[in-house]
């Protein structure tokens, strides 16, 4: 083996530790629901002792000092199976994701469309009740409290000598206002823009589950304020036997997505494969390097040597040869 194809090996060996870690990555960043902190403090760790283990155990194998070399070699050899069986999770939660592509990205529309839906279903509440706010004070109207005095004088009963129907047209319009100030209207305005700009991601994309935290946590904040001013508005006096808004169309949706990002599955065939695969080259140095080119056994000088400080002081065949007929010829000498 020359040096050449094994630097070429070396090469491949860090290309595919770096491709498998960030493959690893993902899968803790899905996991831990968009941990990004997390996931890049594992995978560097990995990084770190996959390719120190690698080197550790190359150099090991080619030493002269065989029975060293392979307790050095079993011990690397454990801790680098251990790191990349720990490593194996993540790697196979992620190309499940991946193959999951599709029936992830439908889960992830509807998620989307409904976290839009919940502003849209809001002012289509605010509608209704406004509508159906009129109707009633309009027919409380109609009856002239015949029905209802009570009733009729707590709605209309109010000082001024404006007329029924104006009086009807001032309350839906403080009823609108307390159900959908300016300051709510702008704010769903804007979470309306912010929702359109992530209408579609990949799996791939690493702000994915980020995304899905803010939708999730935009949703549950819009909600509530619509609950809360749903509950407090009143258009008339008496005005509280209206049901307050609900919308929990986003949190069933959401929640079954979420389950399909960070739930870890068995590992699929193929993710298993493919990391059985990312083990083998990554071990491509480690096999390349034989045991016998610093321990003397084989001396063609075809293959290549680690640099040891002891490998280039120790005599080649031919000179260990011509050494030893230096020493029959003195002897011969002698006995003369």
């Amino acid at each position: 083996m020359s040096n050449k194809k094994f630097n070429f090996a070396f090469v491949i060996s860090i290309i595919i530790i770096l491709i498998y870690s960030y493959i690893v990555f993902m899968g803790i960043v899905y996991w831990k629901d968009g941990d990004i902190l997390q996931g890049i403090i594992y995978s560097a760790a990995l990084i770190v002792i996959t390719l120190a283990c690698i080197i550790i155990m190359c150099r090991a194998k080619a030493t002269r000092w065989k029975t060293t070399g392979n307790i050095v070699q079993i011990l690397c050899g454990i801790v680098i199976l251990a790191a990349l069986a720990l490593s194996t999770m993540p790697f196979a939660h992620f190309i499940n994701l991946v193959m999951k592509q599709k029936e992830i990205s439908e889960a992830f529309e509807k998620a989307h469309q409904y976290g839009s839906q919940s502003v849209i279903a809001y002012n289509d509440y605010v509608k209704k009740r406004e509508v159906d706010t009129r109707n009633f004070l309009i027919t409380v109207d109609a009856g002239h409290g015949e029905r209802n005095p009570s009733e009729y004088n707590e709605i209309f009963g109010l000082p001024g000598n404006d007329s029924n129907t104006v009086k009807i047209d001032r309350m839906i319009n403080s009823l609108h206002t307390i159900l959908l100030p300016d300051s709510v209207t702008h704010a769903n305005d804007e979470a309306l823009k912010n929702l359109e700009k992530g209408a579609k991601m990949s799996v791939w994309n690493i702000a994915m589950p980020q995304y899905i935290n803010s939708i999730d946590e935009m949703v549950k904040t819009n909600v509530e304020t619509f609950s809360k001013l749903s509950k407090n508005a009143h258009g008339y006096k008496g005005d509280n036997s209206y049901p307050a808004f609900t919308y929990k169309q986003y949190t069933d949706q959401n929640a079954q997505l979420k389950e399909m990002l960070t739930h870890m599955s068995m590992p699929s065939v193929i993710s298993v494969i493919a990391a059985l695969v990312c083990f083998g080259f990554m071990l491509l140095p480690y096999y390349l390097v034989e045991r016998d080119l610093a321990g003397g056994t084989s001396g063609s000088g075809k293959h290549a040597t680690l640099a040891t400080p002891s490998s280039s002081m120790r005599p080649n065949g031919s000179e260990r040869r011509s050494r030893l007929r230096e020493r029959e010829q003195a002897d011969k000498q002698t006995r003369q």
